[in-house]
Order: structure tokens, then C-alpha cells, then sequence
């Protein structure tokens, strides 16, 4: 197990290594802009999120999150704590303990199924999973009191709202590469990124923005 956790923490100094060297130009502080509107638009509308197919997210669909830096994976719903209901939520490395496929996701709103999802506006993430009636309502996403992205969430809880904030990296020919946030109502978003916990690969809050994890979305 210490060997193990010694290459999961290399894979991690590896990926922000990586992460440094592909940023050009993000910083937290850079504005997102907007499209621009005539005097006789009321409402400014936010620029969509897009798949790496050049395509708008759409609410109800269902996506692969890939972290796509060099060691990094997409993310998955695992078991690790022999639970009635499995609520972690792992992303996979380049160790053959943690390769396989990832597990489909949902982005969704308590209505709006259909629309499109836009920079920074809210989203609950749902895992789209084979589960038993025991389970069924755990596979929102949430935030725990140790910071560590778990399932348990609601929809329509307003500590269980993420979303979603473009950056400028481009990562091999993988471009529309964006970072999530925890954004629970009346308090600051945290930025996403990764968690060694007792040796499995979490998606967990950062408090150095600096240290977010990128994530692409692929149609499932």
C-alpha cells in the first residue's frame, strides 16, 4: 500500500507539473466574458459549456468527466468503505489498481430539462447509474465535511450546487477544457481538484485555486 501511495502522489506532483507547463495565460482573477448585447437586451446571456465533440452540454445528457493531463482519468463512483451504497467519487490514474473506465454523469436542474449548460450558472452533477432501490437516491453529487466530493447530494439542495468555469489550457488536441466548483449557497465557490485520501484518488474542494483539477466532457 505505501508503494502504491508513493506513485499515486508522484502522478499527482506529475499532473500539476503538467498543469503549470500547459497553462499560458488562466488566472482565477481573469474575467469571463460575455457576449455582447444591444441597449434593447435586458437579459445578457452566458456563453455555453462545450463537449469535445464542439457541442453544448446539454441538461439530462449524460458525459464522461476526463481529467485529460498526462497520469489522469476520468471520474467514477466506487465503493471503498464497504457501505450499503457506493459514494465515492474517485478519478482514475495511471496505476493499474485505479484504470477503467469512467462513470456516466448527468448534469441537472429541478426543471429545464433539454436547455443547455452555461459558464458559471448552477448545476447538480448525477451520477447515471445501474443502482437498487436502496441507493437510488444516492447518486448526487455533494461536498462532506472533510472536503471530498461524495454522493448523498439532492437536487435542489442549495450545498450541493456546482458549476462550471472555462480555462484557456489547451491539452493535446483536447481544447474546451474546463475546471469545476463547489458553490453552495451564501459562501465562496471552492475549486475542484484532488485528494490522496488513504490511498484512493478523490475529487475533492482545493484551497489553492491554483491546484484545480481540468476536466473535458465526453458524450457517454
Amino acid at each position: 500500500m505505501k508503494s502504491i501511495s508513493n506513485i499515486l502522489s508522484f502522478l499527482l506532483f506529475s499532473s500539476t507539473l503538467s498543469l503549470v507547463a500547459f497553462a499560458q495565460s488562466f488566472t482565477s482573477e481573469n474575467p469571463i466574458v460575455l457576449p455582447t448585447t444591444s441597449h434593447d437586451d435586458d437579459n445578457l446571456v452566458l456563453p455555453e459549456i462545450y463537449d469535445q465533440d464542439g457541442d453544448p452540454l446539454r441538461i439530462g445528457e449524460r458525459y464522461i468527466i476526463n481529467n485529460p493531463l498526462l497520469g489522469g482519468g476520468s471520474v467514477y463512483l466506487d465503493n471503498i468503505g464497504n457501505l450499503k451504497c457506493p459514494n465515492a467519487v474517485l478519478q482514475h490514474v495511471s496505476v493499474p489498481k485505479f484504470l477503467g473506465e469512467g462513470t456516466p454523469v448527468m448534469f441537472v436542474r429541478k426543471s429545464d430539462y433539454g436547455g443547455v449548460v452555461r459558464v458559471m450558472t448552477v448545476v447538480y452533477i448525477k451520477f447515471f447509474v445501474k443502482t437498487t432501490r436502496l441507493c437510488v437516491n444516492e447518486t448526487v453529487w455533494k461536498v462532506n465535511d472533510e472536503g471530498l466530493v461524495v454522493t448523498g447530494g439532492n437536487v435542489g439542495n442549495e450545498n450541493d450546487i456546482f458549476k462550471i468555469m472555462p480555462t484557456d489550457l489547451v491539452i493535446g488536441d483536447m481544447k474546451n477544457v474546463y475546471k469545476l466548483l463547489h458553490c453552495p449557497s451564501h459562501l465562496e465557490c471552492k475549486t475542484i481538484g484532488g485528494n490522496f485520501k488513504n490511498g484512493y484518488p478523490h475529487l475533492a474542494t482545493v484551497d489553492d485555486d491554483k491546484n484545480f483539477t481540468p476536466f473535458v466532457f465526453i458524450k457517454a
